[in-house]
């Protein structure tokens, strides 16, 4: 630290003491740190696998399937298959040591090998009655199917609101849907809205809906496929339906089963639906995969520790080499100034009006999306903002008495603008890096969810989130890729706005009687 002056080294002081930002920075290192082990958090090769009294350390050995089943093959095994084979069966003396995650981010897993319960869903619920009746412009009905229900017979009388609804769209003019209760409040009268057509219609269609109670319960039961018990209503059900159910049931155990429709003795619709849970990819959180699969098969939790080293080391690594091309270019205009300031500013605002996503979808269709090209891309556009903050430090510092004195020993220019007004100048790189460190990561996740950031199959938040806008049903591939993504921008917040509190020059600012 000797290299900073002597006020830098005092601000770092002061920022210690900032308890809310000092704990984000040690909580955001402890989360860079423990992304960079990622490989022995969470793998799908074991760290070391003992076989026939011999050692192996599969991660630092090239090993075959020959070596465990002498069948002749060459290639890799896999790791999971081969410990579920009868070579590492219990009492073998053969065994393996897996990291905490036993996936990594190229590894799918099969729907053979997630755990589910043995569950059937069964679901009953009553069925609304629906009938419809046509009705022409000099009041002549023709009723539809089960309309005998709604009228019991007698010939429909229509409420006067319907009939007043019916006379402009028997004008041909424009109308609003319309609902009418019946007075009996055992059904509703539904008209939908109606715009003029070309030429008035010869009959309109009322729909007649059953009114059905609001609290009327959907009976639903989670049964074992080999349990002998039944929901209460079972043996209430028509004999007929009641055999047609259990054979319902026992195929609903290995494929879907359409549902089966009944009507009671009181003439009452219902509906039983039959479901046993099946492994469809994105998959929900499970034994194993606690932050649930992507739409690949791929472990969330893995994919989101392997996203976040990539993310903070992208952030990490854009944000030191924009700072180092802003802080050249900065200084050199703002220590010279004149015509290389004027020549500076004036190429620069050139520079800065290139659109830099049409310079990524340019280079990227011809060179291809990779991290590396991404990086470059995003480092030439993103130092131009730094650059204006560095060249006015060194305006500022360049007529400075110490500048002149060492102007005055004869010291080269790059020995004083190094040694001398980069050290004083550190204030805008410091108090800004964590904002744009929050700024890089936010827009690599932002392209990854266009898809214009890192290549297909990549770890990313981005990539995750853009998963979860074609599933809207999973969750997990919202809330826990946001939620990181939330943390780290969060704490990157807290970090920068205790280094500007830290740093602030109005803190050692005091007036003078």
């Amino acid at each position: 630290m000797a290299w900073f002056a002597p006020a830098t080294l005092e601000k770092f002081k002061r920022f210690r003491k900032l308890r809310r930002a000092w704990i984000s920075f040690c909580l955001l290192m402890l989360l860079f740190v423990v992304s960079l082990f990622s490989e022995w958090i969470a793998n799908d090769t074991p760290w070391l696998l003992k076989h026939d009294g011999k050692l192996y350390w599969p991660r630092l050995q090239q090993l075959s399937e020959d070596q465990f089943f002498g069948n002749g093959i060459l290639t890799e095994p896999a790791f999971h298959a081969l410990q579920s084979s009868d070579v590492f069966a219990k009492g073998s003396g053969n065994w393996m040591r897996w990291a905490p995650l036993r996936y990594s981010p190229e590894n799918t897993v099969s729907p053979e090998q997630i755990q589910l319960d043995n569950v059937l869903r069964i679901e009953r619920r009553r069925l609304q009655r629906v009938s419809e009746l046509r009705v022409n412009a000099g009041g002549a009905f023709r009723a539809g199917r089960e309309s005998e229900w709604f009228f019991a017979g007698e010939e429909p009388q229509l409420p006067p609101e319907i009939v007043e609804a019916l006379k402009p769209r028997f004008d041909n003019q424009p109308a609003p849907a319309v609902q009418v209760v019946d007075p009996g409040g055992r059904f509703v009268w539904s008209l939908s809205d109606y715009e003029p057509l070309s030429r008035a219609p010869r009959s309109l269609r009322l729909l007649l809906r059953e009114k059905l109670p609001e609290d009327l319960p959907t009976d639903i039961f989670n049964l074992l496929a080999d349990a002998a018990e039944r929901p209460g209503w079972w043996t209430e059900l028509p004999e007929g339906v009641q055999t047609e159910a259990a054979r319902m049931m026992i195929t609903a155990q290995t494929v879907p089963v359409n549902p089966l429709s009944y009507s009671d003795a009181a003439g009452r619709g219902w509906e039983i639906r039959m479901q046993k849970e099946t492994v469809q990819f994105p998959f929900r959180p499970v034994k194993n995969h606690p932050l649930g699969l992507d739409q690949s098969g791929r472990d969330v939790l893995v994919l989101i520790l392997y996203a976040t080293r990539i993310s903070l080391i992208f952030g990490f690594i854009l944000v030191f080499f924009s700072m180092l091309i802003g802080t050249i270019l900065g200084g050199i205009q703002g220590y010279f100034g004149g015509y290389t300031d004027l020549v500076g500013q004036r190429l620069i605002e050139i520079y800065g009006a290139i659109p830099f996503l049409y310079a990524m979808i340019y280079l990227g269709s011809v060179f291809g999306r990779s991290f590396g090209l991404l990086l470059f891309v995003y480092a030439i556009f993103n130092w131009i903002g730094i650059s204006y903050y560095m060249r006015a430090e060194f305006l500022k510092l360049r007529k400075q008495p110490f500048t002149e004195a060492a102007h005055s020993l004869g010291l080269p220019t790059g020995r004083i603008m190094w040694k001398h007004l980069l050290p004083n100048a550190l204030v805008p790189l410091i108090t800004f890096f964590p904002f744009s460190l929050v700024g890089a990561i936010g827009s690599l996740s932002a392209l990854d969810y266009i898809g214009f950031g890192l290549p297909v199959g990549t770890p990313s938040w981005g990539d995750l989130l853009n998963q979860a806008q074609t599933y809207r049903y999973a969750w997990w591939l919202i809330a826990y890729p946001a939620l990181t993504l939330f943390v780290v921008i969060l704490l990157g917040v807290f970090i920068g706005e205790g280094l500007r509190s830290a740093f602030d020059p109005k803190r050692e600012t005091h007036w003078e009687a």
